[in-house]
């Protein structure tokens, strides 16, 4: 179902075992931004709850850029540990696709760090393709 402002903060805590850690590249993850997700015309959040236990999650932003309107961002998801080969991961990313789809929406992306093989694995299995390659590139000042 769609992410409510009731979801919020369970959804912070759960992302915030894997999103919250501080490292050099990886983003700030706040309440704050979990709450853009439920203004529809920044994107939407999809949850998956077991009675009141939150299971899993994703965060979509509608609009990647403004030059490709037709393109979406898988910017978060995440599943507890125990729930994983449910396929709750997967139900999470055609929910979100079938809610991009009414929106006109032609591709759906996402990042995942290269050493991340469980996550390649995952994306793979959900007919996700390698699009392109790119680097994050860094010099001291």
């Amino acid at each position: 179902r769609f992410m409510k402002s009731q979801d919020v903060h369970k959804v912070f805590l759960l992302g915030k075992k894997s999103f919250g850690k501080t490292s050099e590249y990886s983003w700030d993850w706040s309440s704050r931004k979990v709450k853009e997700y439920l203004r529809r015309s920044f994107g939407f959040g999809v949850v998956c709850v077991d009675g009141a236990e939150l299971l899993g999650f994703a965060l979509v932003g509608k609009n990647y850029s403004s030059q490709k309107p037709g393109v979406s961002w898988l910017n978060y998801i995440f599943v507890k540990s125990k729930a994983r080969y449910n396929h709750i991961g997967s139900r999470l990313i055609e929910d979100s696709i079938l809610r991009l789809k009414r929106m006109k929406k032609d591709d759906l992306i996402t990042d995942v760090y290269a050493n991340n093989k469980g996550s390649l694995r995952f994306f793979k299995y959900g007919k996700f393709k390698m699009k392109e390659t790119w680097f994050i590139l860094s010099r001291k000042i």
